[in-house]
Parts: structure tokens; C-alpha cells; sequence
């Protein structure tokens, strides 16, 4: 795997911890703007799903193998297949389970990622793979942000975070 790639994934990791720690402990059932929170964490599990590797050859599994019905990740009641119901709660099993099929993908993908590749455009798309990835890395985290304050604001506790585990030693002595 060549260097440029293996930081990528080794970052992607570190999401994937986040995104873990932040279902484990998210207060599903908690409505924010007309949404519950199982709701915006499923919308950002979707779009890595469809944007992390090639949207425009995306084909969703999560229905047949989670039982979570598609639309239910448009959270803009101005998209087409919004649903308006927040008591539609997607179960935190469904959500862990959706969790591990987007990140054994994305792992798949990393294993045959080549740099050549990374910089370009898959068919049909407007964007490189590599912009494709920082645009997850960005809209999932916000997400993940979003989702974590709405946790907070009804528990009062907030969620683990892990960063650059080095870096947060020498500055702050901790270990995550």
C-alpha cells in the first residue's frame, strides 16, 4: 500500500473509533429540527456508504441487510423521499451493524486503492476519489459533531473522541 494511502486509512480508523463511540453511547430517540438523533447518525453512515468510494456505481444493501429502508437517511424535508416521522428510531444494533458493513468496505477499498487512482475521477463522476474521501471525512465528522451535542444536551455526558494519539500526549498527557 503505498504511503499516501495507508495515512488515509489509518485517519479513516481513527473515524471509525469516533463513529463507534458516538453510536454507543448516542441518544437515539432524542428529537433535534423535526429529526430524531438515529436519523442523522444513519444519514451520515449512508452517505460514506454511497460518496466514500463511487457514487455514481452505488448500489444500497442496507434494506435487504439491515431492514433500513433508504430514504429514511434524507433528513431535508426539501429532497425527494423524505419521510417526516421521528418516531421512526433506527435500533442502535441496526446502526452498529450498517457501521461494520460500511467500514469493511471501505477497508476493501483501501487494499486495492492506488495513488494513480486516488487522483482520478471515477466514470461518471465530477469529483477525483481523493476529494470524495475528504468530503466524507468533513461531512461525516460534522455529523458525528452534531450528533454528539444532541447526545449531550439530554444525557449532559459527552462521548469519547479519539484524535492523533501521539500528538495528544505530548500536548495534554492523554492517551486518546
Amino acid at each position: 500500500m503505498e504511503e499516501i494511502i495507508r495515512q488515509i486509512k489509518n485517519q479513516q480508523e481513527i473515524n471509525f473509533i469516533n463513529i463507534r463511540d458516538q453510536i454507543l453511547m448516542a441518544d437515539l430517540e432524542t428529537v433535534f429540527d423535526g429529526e430524531n438523533n438515529s436519523r442523522y447518525i444513519f444519514h451520515y453512515l449512508h452517505s460514506l456508504d454511497r460518496f466514500f468510494i463511487n457514487p455514481c456505481d452505488y448500489v444500497y444493501e442496507g434494506e435487504k441487510l439491515f431492514g433500513i429502508a433508504e430514504n429514511l437517511s434524507v433528513i431535508n424535508p426539501k429532497r425527494e423521499g423524505y419521510v417526516s416521522d421521528a418516531s421512526i428510531v433506527i435500533s442502535r444494533k441496526q446502526l452498529m451493524d450498517y457501521l461494520d458493513y460500511v467500514r469493511a468496505k471501505v477497508d476493501s477499498y483501501f487494499e486495492t486503492l492506488t495513488l494513480e487512482a486516488l487522483l482520478q475521477k471515477p466514470k461518471g463522476c465530477d469529483y477525483t476519489r481523493l476529494e470524495f474521501i475528504l468530503a466524507q471525512f468533513r461531512h461525516m465528522m460534522w455529523h458525528v459533531g452534531l450528533s454528539s451535542a444532541i447526545t449531550f444536551s439530554s444525557k449532559n455526558e459527552w462521548n469519547e473522541f479519539t484524535g492523533l494519539i501521539g500528538l495528544n500526549k505530548k500536548f495534554f498527557g492523554e492517551q486518546r
